[in-house]
């Protein structure tokens, strides 16, 4: 028998896996070994498995040792890891790592464990209280970890002692792979089952009958959460488990709070990125046993080793965090995709606003398109304002309009709540004509330029897609005014300007500062919630799946922030945000929303104060496709860094110009490729049909590729 392995080590040239013969003992694909790599022994993943022996000019060495009974990885991981490997661009041990605890990968499998059983039945010794307690946590029970027995009787080690001398307790060790019991008994600890409205029951019904990926596409306040725990109930009562993504951890508080409510509390998991190593190891082998039935996390919780993944849901599918920007460079929704169907698992991406990408499958049949077009219980959404900064008096309240801080103190009089947003960016980036309300774009991309300074501190224009630059003009380029005007502004400085009109108002800022553990957003809800705050400041984390019910008045203060991004996502991006926006206003009380712009006339901004999601979607997908982005093409990035990076780049770009002409000529299909970049580092973008193809022909030995980048910059 013969194996391909993929080792441990990072040694370059075996990223994917050596053939080792398998002389002792039987292996199947996921089982752990250890094999001889040059002059050691290292730990490695077993691949595949073959009778027949592959061509190798090398004397083939033999598996030094088999590790566990069990597979580490199932079937479904491995399928999903070499489509990782593939589309990605990446060695298969890259894309294996991902649902690997980390290294060594030896401390993933099963440990021994002390435990006790009963070696006397009946209850005729003389017992004390503890000992007395100790019997009755090993009553109807076979056998029961020396951790469960402690923690469950109260008792001490030494208790437990007497009782093994007495003859009334038999110790021994077992594998950790038998101690939990039966998985049906700790899958069916459901609390409750979830009652759905009329529309949320039709919702669920067609998307549990329908065996393709479903598109919920439920506007804010809609009850999307409570349809998800309806099919996580039904996945946990099949005997199966579910995985919930979020776009960040710090949304986890509202979603574990929810769905504690239906299921035991230790039998779900949390992922993220603050656990330490030792406490992603102990989650990893918890989940693997078959204790866990749901995990809920960022987009790292997608490679849990569950046991047997019956649902996957990405709530906010369309969130640009999903995209892992390391390698392997996965996004978690395509990922998602492929490994439910390799597992024959339901795939539910949920979204107010849903991404380009998955609209355009839903409208091709490839998604189920369910729809939620109403707030729960009818609740109205709320009234929108446009207040056109071109015409505002600021005096020194920049980028507070007298419109917006009326309405603020109006909800501190009758004490209700704000929220009031600013984009991630919440800096002066783009030139804005006050004039004629157009940013002043390059010419060769039509993207905006972006402001920069020079080290002496002279502002010029620059191009992030081409590299073009340019100095800032004195006047517009469109027509002639000198009402250009560069815009943005900072969480800071707002605080500061708040604090100076409303002494009095609580304020909770919230941004990459004041956010750094869930624990912070676990505080944050909770003074929210008590009314122990008037104000919300923050960037994107107050903008998603907050459920606040006093919040009754939304406000962003420059969304032509987000406008004005050299990017072609830019559009659909900030009308997702203002959207998103929205949603946190009038849950259960009439709610208001204020958009402060330059460009009120903006499609994207338009469409979010007349809340009309569809007719967005419609119109941006047509400009993708005249434009020939995706989800009309497909992207590849090239990145080079390094004292060497321009060198790389140009050489990787004057391959794909070769490449590319070839690829014309023999399949009619179009690959263009752009240069940019300064410094030490360089891209290199490939667009077209079929940009993958390209690769072959390019020598990528010092460039990073980055397959569907939500960055092209």
């Amino acid at each position: 028998m013969y194996c391909t392995v993929v080792t441990s080590s990072k040694s370059p040239g075996i990223g994917n896996g050596l053939t080792y013969e398998v002389t002792q003992g039987k292996l199947v694909p996921g089982q752990s070994v250890r094999v001889p790599l040059r002059s050691r022994l290292v730990d490695g993943i077993v691949l595949a498995v073959s009778e027949a022996k592959a061509e190798s000019e090398y004397d083939m060495k033999q598996v030094a040792e088999i590790l566990g009974n069990q597979p580490l990885l199932t079937q479904p991981t491995l399928e999903t890891a070499r489509w990782i490997a593939k589309y990605y661009c990446c060695s298969l041990r890259s894309a294996l790592g991902v649902w690997l605890p980390p290294a060594p990968w030896t401390n993933a499998l099963p440990k021994s464990v002390i435990g006790y059983s009963k070696a006397i039945a009946g209850d005729a010794l003389l017992r004390s209280k503890k000992q007395q307690a100790i019997l009755e946590v090993m009553h109807g029970k076979e056998w029961v970890s020396r951790q469960q027995l402690l923690h469950e009787s109260g008792a001490s080690a030494s208790v437990v002692q007497t009782l093994v001398k007495k003859g009334m307790l038999r110790e021994e060790r077992r594998v950790e792979d038998t101690l939990t019991q039966a998985t049906s008994e700790h899958r069916s600890r459901l609390k409750a089952i979830p009652i759905l409205s009329p529309s949320q029951e039709e919702v669920y019904v067609s998307m549990k009958n329908d065996a393709r990926p479903s598109l919920l596409f439920g506007i804010t306040a809609s009850g999307k959460t409570e349809i998800y725990a309806r099919m996580i109930v039904d996945t946990v009562r099949a005997g199966k488990q579910a995985i919930l993504l979020l776009p960040e951890i710090l949304l986890t508080e509202h979603f574990i709070e929810r769905f504690q409510e239906l299921l035991s509390a230790d039998s779900i998991a949390v992922i993220h990125s603050h656990l330490s190593e030792v406490q992603r190891r102990e989650e990893w082998r918890k989940i693997r046993r078959g204790d866990v039935s749901l995990v809920i996390g960022s987009r790292s919780a997608l490679f849990s080793p569950l046991p047997d993944i019956g649902l996957i849901i990405l709530d906010e599918e369309h969130e640009w965090t999903y995209k892992n920007e390391q390698t392997p460079r996965y996004h978690a929704r395509e990922t998602a995709e492929k490994l439910c169907q390799f597992s024959k698992a339901k795939l539910v991406l949920g979204s107010a606003t849903p991404s380009l990408e998955s609209w355009a499958r839903a409208k091709a049949g490839l998604y189920h398109l369910a729809r939620l077009p109403t707030r729960y219980r009818e609740q109205p959404l709320p009234t929108v304002r446009l207040v056109d900064l071109a015409d505002v008096e600021f005096g020194n309240n920049y980028p507070l309009s007298p419109t917006l801080i009326e309405a603020i103190r109006e909800r501190l009089n009758r004490k209700e709540q704000s929220v009031l947003f600013l984009n991630r960016r919440g800096v002066a980036s783009a030139l804005l004509c006050l004039q004629c309300r157009r940013r002043v774009i390059c010419p060769e991309s039509q993207l905006p330029y972006t402001i920069h300074h020079s080290q002496s501190g002279k502002p010029y224009l620059l191009d992030h897609t081409t590299g073009m630059m340019a100095d800032v003009p004195a006047t517009c380029p469109h027509c002639g005014s000198v009402r250009l005007h560069s815009i943005g502004a900072g969480t800071q400085r707002v605080e500061i300007l708040l604090g100076r009109l409303f002494p009095t108002a609580r304020i909770i800022r919230a941004d990459s500062d004041t956010m750094q553990h869930p624990d912070d957003m676990r505080t944050l809800l909770s003074r929210m919630r008590k009314n122990e705050a008037d104000i919300l400041l923050g960037t994107q984390s107050v903008v998603k799946g907050l459920d606040l019910p006093e919040v009754t008045l939304a406000a962003v203060l420059v969304a032509d922030v987000g406008l004005s991004l050299p990017h072609f996502r830019a559009g659909e991006r900030i009308f997702q945000l203002l959207t998103q926006l929205t949603g946190r206003s009038g849950r259960s009380k009439p709610g208001e929303v204020i958009i402060q712009t330059f460009r009120p006339e903006a499609p994207e901004i338009a469409a979010a104060a007349k809340h009309e999601t569809e007719k967005f979607l419609e119109n941006e997908l047509k400009m993708r496709i005249y434009g020939g982005y995706p989800p009309a093409s497909i992207i590849v990035r090239l990145i080079s860094r390094g004292d060497d990076a321009e060198k790389h780049a140009k050489k990787a770009y004057a391959q794909a110009i070769s490449a590319g002409l070839k690829l014309r000529n023999e399949t009619k299909v179009t690959v263009a490729p752009t240069l940019f970049g300064g410094g030490k580092v360089w891209h290199v973008l490939l667009r077209g049909a079929d940009p993958q193809s390209l690769l072959s022909s390019i020598d990528l030995k010092e460039l990073t590729v980055d397959v569907d980048p939500v960055e092209t910059v």
